[in-house]
């Protein structure tokens, strides 16, 4: 299996309702930037599912717009949701996710069987692993900085 794990772009500040917050100016900017470099650096998958909250499936939106790819919704990547499990059963095996911290740190340590969570996403950052949930590898795990810096040619 291979799994492209994102981090929902920047969002607005919690004003009343976490499930409506949206990305932000800079947020959406951002994103674009990041999608387009992954773009041009590496293959992408065949489908990118989202986390039903605003934020995070804006941020799918612009990856599937980018990338021309489809997006669907899964109730698993919300925030305190099962995502692994869910995975494991998921016959695609190349495929992005879209979400939330702390959970999209605990669904890649897991899918690399580690017991301590040891990996954390920026938003926009984004990470690669590959191979049997539970028993995968990091291939790469990316800053939202690193990959704008890097299209720019700046380090």
């Amino acid at each position: 299996m291979k799994l492209f794990i994102l981090r929902h772009a920047i969002a607005e500040e919690l004003v009343s309702d976490d499930f409506d917050r949206r990305l932000t100016v800079e947020g959406r900017a951002r994103c674009r930037r990041v999608v387009r470099h992954f773009a041009r650096c590496f293959e992408p998958p065949t489908i990118i599912f989202s986390s039903p909250l605003v934020r995070a499936r804006q941020t799918a939106r612009i990856a599937a717009r980018l990338l021309d790819l489809p997006v669907r919704r899964c109730d698993a990547l919300k925030p305190g949701g099962d995502a692994f499990e869910w995975l494991k059963n998921q016959p695609c095996q190349d495929l992005m996710v879209v979400g939330h911290e702390p959970d999209l740190s605990r669904l890649a340590c897991r899918f690399l069987g580690l017991s301590k969570m040891v990996l954390s996403f920026k938003k926009s950052g984004f990470a690669l692993l590959e191979g049997e949930p539970g028993a995968g590898e990091l291939r790469w795990l990316l800053t939202p900085k690193w990959l704008v810096n890097s299209g720019s040619g700046q380090r």
